[in-house]
């Protein structure tokens, strides 16, 4: 399964390239609740249809001791002008202090709100992160397209 989803993330990726017309370079940030630390994030928004895109992205936490980051792929369906719901998969990368490190899949849930028609199209999200034998988290973050 890890396999998986870094072939997926590496094809969407390689399909940003691709696609530089369509796609956005993504800036964010924000807060997780478990770990309950802030976090910053980046990717690219891929537009596959004018409501669908797919964002491959990687998430880091910021501990005092250890590593806690996610590689995910997420798809949003965009309704209502500024509206986004939608789902990912990817995988998680931890180390705490003294212990060794865990990789686990993760399956994203996210939604929130983005003005694409203001410069840099800032957004806010939320997204419910059930990570695969841990505790599951949310996370809340702000940023911006490029």
């Amino acid at each position: 399964m890890r396999h998986i989803v870094k072939a997926l993330v590496l094809a969407a990726m390689v399909l940003c390239a691709s696609i530089p017309a369509h796609s956005q370079f993504r800036l964010y940030g924000g807060k997780y609740n478990d770990p309950d630390k802030w976090f910053a994030g980046a990717g690219f928004r891929i537009g596959i249809l004018p409501i669908i895109d797919i964002i491959p992205n990687y998430e880091y936490v910021f501990l005092d001791n250890g590593h806690f980051s996610t590689l995910s792929v997420d798809g949003t369906i965009n309704f209502l002008v500024v509206g986004f719901v939608g789902a990912g998969i990817g995988s998680n990368f931890a180390k705490g202090s003294g212990t060794d490190a865990k990789t686990n899949g993760v399956f994203n849930l996210l939604g929130g709100i983005q003005l694409k028609a203001v410069p840099l199209s800032p957004f806010l999200q939320v997204k419910y992160v059930i990570i695969s034998g841990e505790v599951d988290t949310w996370m809340i973050g702000a940023g911006i397209h490029l």
